[in-house]
Order: C-alpha cells, then structure tokens, then sequence
C-alpha cells in the first residue's frame, strides 16, 4: 500500500512539473451522456471519501472548494500532512443544492446514491441549468439505466475522464498503469488456485434489520472475483443492494467483508458472532472477516489496495508475508 502511495505522489510531482499545454475543448462520456469542457475546473465540489481519495491521489487538492460525506471518517483518506485538514466541508453530509451552489463552484464530481438524488434537487441536469458542470461516478450509472458490465475499465473511465477534465492525462495514464500492473500480479499469484471461497460484502451489519451487501454491478464484487473469491450475491444484476439475514444464512459465505467506515469493525463482529440465527455461517463461525475501507471497495484510486487485500486473506501462501 506504502509503495502504491509513494508511486503516486512521485507521478503528481514529476507529470505535474512537466506535462505539455492541454488543448481544451474535451468531451467526456457521463453515464448515457457526454459532457464538453472548454476549460479545467478551478472550483470544484466532491461527494463522498472514494472520489475525495481520487481526486487528492491525481494532485487535484488544490481545485477543490468544498467536499460532502467524508465527516467522521477523514482518518482514512491518505494525503501529504496538513492537506486533508484544509478540505472545506459541508456542514450537511449529504448538502442540497442550494448548499452546492453557495460555494460557487464550476463543477461537481459525484455519483447516484453518492450524492446524486432528484430527492435532494442535486442531480447534473440541476446543476448544469445553473452552468455547473459535472461528472458521474461510472459504476453508479447502473442506478439510472444499463451500462456495460463492471469491469476495472468501468474505474479507468473515471480517472481518464477526469485526466482529460483536469487537463492531467499524463498523470492519470501513469497512475492507471500502476494499477493495471498491480491487478496483473495479484492475477499471476492466484492463478489456479482452485474453487473460489464464497464471500459476502457486510454493511448495515450491527443489528438484525436486513444488511446491505452486493451484486454483481458493484466496484465491490469485482474486486472480490478478481481477488480469487465469488461474491455469494453475484446473481443480482446490480450494485449496493439490501437482502435478507435468511438468504445469508442458506447462501452461507466462508468470509464476510467489513467496511471500515462509520461503524466500529468490533461492533458489527460482536453482532455478527453473537446472533443464534448466524451461528452455523462458516465465516461467523471461523471468525473470518476481512477489514475492509469504504475508498478500497467503492470505485476510486484505492480500489486495488482492497484487492490486494481480499487476496492476501483467501490465498496467504500465495503471498510474501
């Protein structure tokens, strides 16, 4: 993970310092959509810790005016010192409009059901008949129609994307062949290491109302399957989805992937492994949950560090220790 961060900060700086002039205009596909920019943004607004990451991870820190979703869990965005600190946040976690708008900002980089809802008034077509342009989280399309199936192309749209907005495509091609290569290796070190283990993504976990996991159109189970493991929901034809206690129970996953991220990971064990209805699951039963954060298995530039992370815990003598 050290190295993957290090990688990063190396490329902002050296494509930073050298890249070439950017020929603007440049048109980006957005969901079912394409969106023209004349100009890079200087005045933009992000929903959410996965796409906050993303941005700092592409040296954009400076262009951010304010950010939405990331209260209480800051200690997991990785950032030279001081730079997570100085991100202005929205009193609201999830902001209206109006609260958008007051910033005046020049664009927005969010997704649906990442900060995107007709229920809030935030929605692109709002923001663009206000002249603010946006970006839609690519995997968050499947939420308004159908997109093309997941794969880690669905995450190399985004950041290219956003390389040709920001005018950076040099730094967004570095940082996403340092991420080809790193799938690449995880790819070599399980490869045919037999029957994948069943696995479970767990959130909502901490009391008996029904959990929400993941389908098949979710950043999260793609990185499971690329991890050498089967998503046990991977028969829903979507991404974050709520499901029933009973249906985990007979679909019985051998692991269950926690996210690290408002609840304490200790809290949902405890109920995980203190339930009667739960006792006879394999992975509550072995105790085997994988910590996982919210940027390593929602799409962002952390997506492979959850990836590497699924792998290690399913094949560890596939691994240096």
């Amino acid at each position: 993970m050290m190295r993957f961060s290090r990688t990063i900060a190396l490329a902002t700086f050296v494509l930073g310092a050298a890249a070439p002039a950017h020929a603007f205009p440049v048109e980006v596909a957005n969901c079912f959509d394409t969106v023209r920019f004349d100009a890079a943004p200087r005045r933009a607004v992000v929903n959410d810790t996965n796409m906050v990451q993303t941005m700092l991870d592409l040296g954009l820190a400076d262009r951010i005016v304010g950010v939405s979703g990331i209260a209480g869990v800051e200690r997991h965005l990785i950032a030279p010192p001081g730079v997570v600190a100085r991100l202005n946040q929205f009193v609201d976690r999830a902001p209206l409009l109006e609260a958008v708008l007051g910033l005046d900002p020049d664009f927005m980089f969010a997704g649906w059901s990442y900060g995107f809802t007709p229920a809030r008034g935030l929605t692109p077509e709002t923001l663009a008949a206000m002249g603010v342009k946006s970006y839609v989280l690519r995997e968050s399309c499947i939420r308004i129609g159908r997109r093309e199936p997941i794969s880690m192309e669905t995450l190399y749209a985004d950041i290219r994307a956003l390389g040709a907005i920001f005018g950076i495509e040099a730094r967004a091609a570095g940082v996403i062949a340092g991420l080809e290569a790193r799938v690449a290796a995880v790819a070599g070190r399980i490869h045919g290491a037999g029957e994948p283990p069943r696995v479970m993504y767990c959130s909502d976990c901490n009391t008996t109302s029904p959990p929400v996991s993941v389908g098949a159109e979710g950043m999260t189970s793609l990185i499971t399957r690329l991890a050498g493991g089967r998503n046990i929901f991977d028969d829903i034809p979507n991404s974050y989805v709520r499901v029933s206690w009973e249906e985990v129970v007979r679909r019985d996953p051998q692991w269950i992937l926690i996210s690290d991220h408002r609840l304490p990971v200790e809290a949902i064990i405890r109920h995980l492994t203190s339930d009667p209805q739960l006792a006879q699951v394999e992975a509550i039963r072995k105790r085997q949950f994988i910590r996982i954060t919210y940027a390593e298995q929602t799409p962002s530039t952390r997506s492979v560090d959850g990836l590497e992370k699924i792998a290690r815990a399913l094949y560890p003598g596939r691994f240096e220790p």
